[in-house]
């Protein structure tokens, strides 16, 4: 659909509106008025609701309030002189004082007959005697079951309180496992002087009398199974009602107490309905939560009152209410009526018109004058609609008229819209052409009905030749597909240039990579004979200098083969001397290997004597402990001869330790000698090989002096051939370094070469990526 059909088809439909607002502002203001006045009833109801549950949740604060100044003050004074009076009973301490179990309890059960509890002015229910740690003792026969110190803070908050406190009663509120709300008082027994304890278990209900005619309703207080414990009714009268009709209260929730320094209750009521169809008397009902002042719950109690006063009220307030609205509302109806026609409707009307001229194609259509309200609103977005018109418009002739084929496909596939280029590259029109029209195959339709591959870009062959194809969403302000644009061009010509050109530069890369690889062969080759040829010069070059070094050698060696016949001589004199000095030098070995062997015996006899001095040693100084301990047992006659032996004693240990370190130097002493022993034997040994290597030597001197005379020609005759060879190697050298020049030149002639084969290679790389590009 094109952009003037869409605004045609909007503005057809605004003037559609207009025609209907009437029936519809009709409508409009008598559902307003139905909602309002339902509104009104609900909201009375609401209030009622609330206000009821604003009372309820007051009368929470109010009873527990209430039965705090009851029992928690008035009960607890009442209750502590008596309880005071019976823990001081002379027959109550003295059954403490011998831990007396058995008359403990009967003490206590004699309290049940007490003056206080006939009369009814105390109820007592049970009474528990405990030793100082809190441990329970006994029990009256009427034995609750539980007691006040079954929780364990209560019980630890008793036993670690300081003596002082400890005197002073301590009373609190709690309610047995079946939930009785029960007052215990916990006294020291015996007065100051404290044996032990006594709780004092008692009902403090009756101390509630009169709760429900103080709040104004009818109060009870019930167990865990909801047994009535206790009731107090607002009237005599109110009593009679309640035996013949009974309430039901729509829903209550429970609650939890707060902490000791401030109870508070949680609660939720509803108004019940009427007791009878011909009755119009309303009660609201509420369960309570009674704290027990330590953040638990002491009893669970139900109120309930007389609200049918309260609910006429507002049945009242709630009619006349309507009554008003009802009127306030037919008055505004009618002046808006009369306001809609004389200003709003005149203007749509000129909107309608200008509405229908911006449909035909006129967008210089003149607005009428208005205001700043809605209607100056409507008219800025009349404005904004003729020019979003007029940008369409233009954007049509476009498209219309641009050189690149340009098709609409709605989402169910259809085809909407084709410009004049399509048209006649297709020869039809949406009318006549439909499903693939341009012969793009399956796969490509598949990938085009995908919203998620859009948009995209592809050139495909077909049977008419190369088409360069654009896919593109076309969306809505709120992002909603509303089609698919399809826009392509004819470029044949440009895809097999492109062909063309890419074969064309495949094959000078190929041309272009043999250059290359042929240059890198050549300068391979190239700098191969390069090394060669510097090789053979410098081999050359140090084959000269070895030939000249080897000249000057043998004139050198010449020389020494003369200074060797002379030394051989003088080597043949000097040995004859040092074969005569190597006899004498025997015979002082032997004699001085004999010398060794008698100081080895010496050495020995020495550490013979050593031994005997060691032993007399020990013996002295076993002599010197006895003469000690015979000292001893003289006593004062014996010291001096105690002092001695002493002396002794440490002579002899000095002689020990003296004769020890002979005995380590005479070891060592032997130890050297046979090593020097050893020694001179072995410097015979070497003395006899020296005389037999002596004569061996002077042999050989005799075959060195007729070798050496050979020597001395064939040195001549190497001195004659050096020279030829020095001619030769100056020879070859030269014919190397000519070769390593022309070596030079051609590796340079290879290296252009292959930089060229280089260059042409990257430069048709680049058009191949720029025809790529294109």
């Amino acid at each position: 659909m094109t952009g003037d059909k869409a605004a045609k088809t909007a503005i057809a439909g605004g003037a559609t509106s207009l025609l209907t607002l009437r029936r519809i502002l009709l409508v409009t203001g008598l559902l307003v008025s139905g909602a309002v006045t339902w509104m009104l009833l609900w909201t009375g109801d609401t209030y009622r609701n609330f206000a009821i549950e604003t009372l309820n949740n007051s009368v929470s604060g109010t009873v527990n309030f209430f039965v705090g100044s009851r029992i928690a003050t008035d009960y607890a004074d009442k209750i502590t002189p008596i309880a005071n009076e019976w823990s001081r009973l002379g027959s109550l301490v003295k059954s403490y004082q011998e831990n007396d179990q058995t008359r403990m309890q009967a003490e206590l059960n004699i309290l049940s007959n007490a003056r206080e509890v006939v009369q009814g002015d105390v109820n007592l229910v049970d009474a528990i005697a405990y030793d100082q740690e809190f441990n329970q003792l006994a029990t009256s026969e009427a034995n609750l079951g539980a007691s006040v110190t079954d929780d364990p803070d209560v019980k630890t908050f008793l036993a670690n309180r300081e003596k002082a406190e400890a005197r002073k009663p301590a009373s609190f509120m709690w309610a047995t496992p079946d939930g009785r709300p029960v007052f215990s008082l916990i006294l020291p027994v015996g007065g100051f002087r404290a044996v032990g304890f006594l709780e004092v278990i008692t009902d403090p209900l009756p101390q509630l009398e009169g709760i429900g005619k103080v709040l104004g309703g009818n109060f009870q207080i019930l167990d865990n199974s909801g047994t009535v414990l206790f009731e107090s009714l607002e009237a005599p009268a109110e009593a009679q009602v309640a035996a013949e009709t009974e309430t039901a209260p729509a829903s209550t929730t429970d609650t939890a107490a707060a902490d000791s320094e401030q109870p508070a209750t949680e609660a939720a009521s509803d108004t019940t309905s009427p007791q009878s169809a011909d009755s119009e008397h309303y009660r609201a009902a509420v369960d309570v939560a009674i704290s027990d002042g330590r953040g638990g719950v002491w009893a669970e109690a139900r109120f309930d009152r007389d609200v049918s006063d309260f609910y006429a009220q507002t049945d009242s307030l709630r009619l006349l209410s309507i009554e008003i609205l009802v009127g306030v509302l037919l008055a505004g109806w009618i002046v808006g009526w009369i306001l809609l026609r004389t200003t709003v409707l005149r203007n749509l009307r000129a909107f309608a018109r200008a509405m229908t001229s911006i449909s035909n194609g006129d967008t210089n259509v003149t607005l009428p004058d208005v205001g700043n309200d809605e209607i100056g609103e409507m008219k800025k977005a009349l404005i904004a609609l003729r020019e979003s018109v007029r940008q369409a418009l233009i954007l049509q002739n476009m498209v219309e008229n641009t050189p690149t084929m340009t098709a609409m496909i709605l989402p169910d596939g259809k085809l909407s819209y084709l410009n004049a280029s399509a048209q006649d590259y297709l020869g039809g029109t949406t009318d006549t052409i439909s499903g693939d029209f341009l012969n793009l195959g399956p796969d490509f339709q598949t990938k085009l009905a995908n919203p998620n591959n859009l948009p995209f870009t592809e050139i495909i062959q077909t049977e008419r030749g190369y088409l360069d194809i654009l896919a593109a969403p076309v969306r809505d302000k709120d992002d909603v597909l509303l089609g698919t644009m399809l826009a392509w061009n004819d470029v044949s010509e440009r895809e097999e240039s492109k062909i063309a050109v890419t074969e064309m530069m495949a094959e000078v890369a190929r041309v272009a990579q043999s250059v290359t690889e042929q240059s890198e062969g050549l300068l391979s080759l190239a700098n191969e004979l390069t090394s060669q040829s510097e090789n053979t010069v410098q081999q050359s070059g140090s084959a000269l200098d070895v030939s000249r070094e080897a000249a000057s050698n043998t004139r050198n060696v010449a020389t020494a083969v003369e200074e060797l016949s002379s030394s051989i001589a003088e080597i043949n004199r000097q040995a004859t001397e040092a074969s005569d000095v190597t006899g004498r030098a025997r015979e002082e070995a032997e004699e001085s290997q004999r010398n060794i062997g008698s100081l080895e015996k010496a050495s020995s006899e020495i550490g013979s004597i050593i031994d005997l001095i060691n032993d007399i040693a020990h013996r002295t100084k076993l002599l010197s402990l006895n003469a000690t301990i015979e000292a001893e047992r003289a006593g004062e006659l014996g010291k001096g001869f105690a002092v001695v032996a002493n002396e002794v004693k440490s002579l002899a240990d000095q002689t020990a330790s003296a004769t020890g370190q002979i005995g380590d130097l005479t070891a060592a002493i032997q130890q050297e000698v046979q090593k020097a022993a050893h020694s001179i034997s072995t410097v015979g040994e070497v003395i006899h090989q020296v005389n037999d290597i002596q004569s061996t030597i002077t042999h050989s001197v005799d075959e060195q002096r007729r070798a050496t005379g050979e020597i001395s020609e064939n040195v001549q005759r190497i001195a004659a051939g050096a020279g030829s060879m020095d001619e030769m190697i100056t020879f070859v050298n030269d014919g190397a370094q000519g070769t390593g020049r022309n070596a030079h030149d051609l590796n340079t002639a290879s290296h252009n070469l292959s930089e060229v084969a280089r260059n042409l290679s990257e430069k048709m790389r680049e058009f191949s990526e720029r025809m790529k590009l294109t």
